[in-house]
């Protein structure tokens, strides 16, 4: 008989008998409590192994959590039976609910992370990237709006913020597929770690965006392409070098100039607020940049691996509901393979979200005792050999092949330019 502690309140509650509820409960720990019918940690343990089943419909998946729960919890704790009275409880309680693991989960992940939370610097890496998920045609989820696209139904936008020093995620948020990007990146600012240097792609661009994130302490690191203009030689940095550049659009002149450092690899041109060198090198620079290739493999991990490109909910509270829990059962995923990893000395990097999907639907199956399942994990890591051929399907229509952004438009400042930013500077009040 497996058992794990759950803190909460006076005394602590315990689960029995099956190793994957112990194994999430444990991760969890205060930020879910143990109570009778739809608690904190039934309505946790329900949502989160929902995300993880492979049937094609909720009532399906809602079925084989059942039969976990009822193996997982005593017999004076029995939960509701439909999957109507989990869709309440989680509409009433989902969203505190959600927002109380999700803290939990950041201080994992600082944990799990060690000495690679920070950059060298001081610096802490996140990365940003947007995605979309279909949700069924149906008149209430038109509500969230339609991708744009020819014959595209309603959509869901959500923007993931993921560590890229451990590669795991930190925050997310999930609207209406008309919110902008950067919309919901203003909304996460909030949840951001002290220092932190946002990695970016060529859509987080915009002097307004930049201008707000540095007010707020935040350094960012983002490419650029031919949609951006850059000066140079306007002589508002003391510290200036051969990569000083400078954002300031023309409607923006009565505020001062952006002062940024730019960095080319290949064709492929990063503007970083970081303009002192000794805190982000050129070389971290181009490794960031290269690691926030992670966020597409964890919308992969979504969309491929978990089966959630097409969300099963027909109305849009649920719809919204569904997506969330799903990444947040990513992310516990995440943090319980990275600390198998971290047991046996292997870098949480290595992860491989896969191997750890099937050896938790091996234990939710029943067929595994808990040491099973540690040992499982610690064998998920990503295949390292080098491959002989591609992997590109043979036949994909749909495949995008969207023009790369090509290099910014960089020119000398002019006289009247020169003059304009140094009475901006001053006059600092006027900016």
């Amino acid at each position: 008989m497996f058992s794990a502690s759950i803190g909460g309140g006076d005394a602590a509650h315990t689960l029995y008998r099956h190793p994957l509820a112990s194994a999430i409960t444990a991760v969890l720990g205060p930020a879910a409590r143990l109570g009778r019918g739809w608690n904190g940690v039934t309505l946790a343990l329900a949502a989160i192994l929902m995300s993880w089943d492979p049937a094609p419909t909720l009532a399906q998946r809602f079925e084989s959590v059942l039969s976990v729960l009822g193996a997982a919890l005593p017999r004076r704790r029995r939960t509701g039976r439909t999957y109507q009275g989990l869709a309440k409880a989680l509409a009433r309680r989902g969203a505190a609910l959600r927002g109380r693991l999700a803290g939990h989960l950041r201080e994992q992940v600082r944990r799990l992370a060690g000495r690679d939370f920070t950059l060298p610097g001081g610096l802490v890496p996140i990365g940003v990237d947007g995605s979309r998920f279909d949700v069924p045609r149906t008149v209430a989820n038109e509500q969230l709006g339609l991708g744009g696209r020819d014959k595209c139904g309603p959509q869901i936008a959500m923007l993931l913020l993921m560590h890229l020093g451990v590669m795991l995620p930190w925050a997310w948020r999930c609207a209406g597929v008309n919110n902008a990007e950067r919309t919901l990146l203003r909304s996460l600012l909030g949840v951001l770690p002290e220092n932190a240097l946002l990695v970016a792609d060529a859509g987080f661009t915009g002097y307004e965006l930049l201008s707000e994130l540095r007010s707020r302490g935040v350094h960012t690191l983002v490419r650029v392409g031919g949609h951006v203009r850059l000066l140079r030689d306007l002589g508002c940095c003391r510290r200036r070098g051969p990569h000083t550049v400078y954002l300031w659009p023309g409607d923006h002149r009565s505020r001062e100039p952006l002062t940024l450092r730019l960095i080319r690899v290949g064709d492929v041109y990063l503007v970083t607020t970081v303009t002192d060198p000794r805190v982000l090198s050129r070389r971290a620079a181009c490794e960031l940049y290269r690691r926030r290739w992670g966020l597409e493999v964890a919308f992969r991990t979504l969309k491929q691996t978990l089966e959630r490109r097409r969300l099963r909910s027909c109305t849009p509270r649920r719809a919204l509901a569904e997506l969330d829990w799903s990444v947040l059962g990513a992310w516990l995923l995440g943090v319980m393979g990275a600390g198998a990893l971290r047991g046996a000395r292997v870098c949480p990097r290595r992860l491989s979200y896969a191997g750890a999907l099937a050896a938790v639907r091996h234990a939710a199956r029943g067929r595994c005792s808990a040491g099973t399942l540690r040992r499982r994990l610690r064998r998920c890591v990503i295949d390292d050999s080098r491959r002989r051929g591609s992997k590109k399907a043979y036949r994909w229509p749909h495949k995008k092949n969207p023009a790369p952004p090509g290099a910014p438009r960089i020119t000398t400042a002019t006289p009247e330019q020169v003059a304009a930013a140094k009475a901006l500077a001053a006059h600092p009040t006027h900016a």
